[in-house]
């Protein structure tokens, strides 16, 4: 089972952040930070996910965990 990074839920539209914009923030490639967008990132360095954690928790307005980033496929 391939788990994914998928911050879609939390980077909606109603957000209108760019992707250039959360480079700015999470110091991020844009590669990383589109695939985690669309909900394909499935690979990356530790320090990477604590990055989209928090980039995520920003979006969401509220602290998440680690886990309610991911998806299974």
């Amino acid at each position: 089972m391939t788990k994914y990074v998928d911050l879609s839920s939390y980077w909606t539209e109603d957000k209108n952040i760019s992707i250039q914009k959360a480079k700015e923030m999470t110091g991020l490639d844009k590669r990383t930070l589109s695939s985690a967008k669309k909900g394909q990132l499935d690979r990356g360095h530790f320090e990477t996910l604590f990055k989209l954690r928090d980039l995520a928790s920003e979006l969401a307005g509220k602290p998440l965990t680690l886990e309610e980033i991911f998806s299974k496929e």
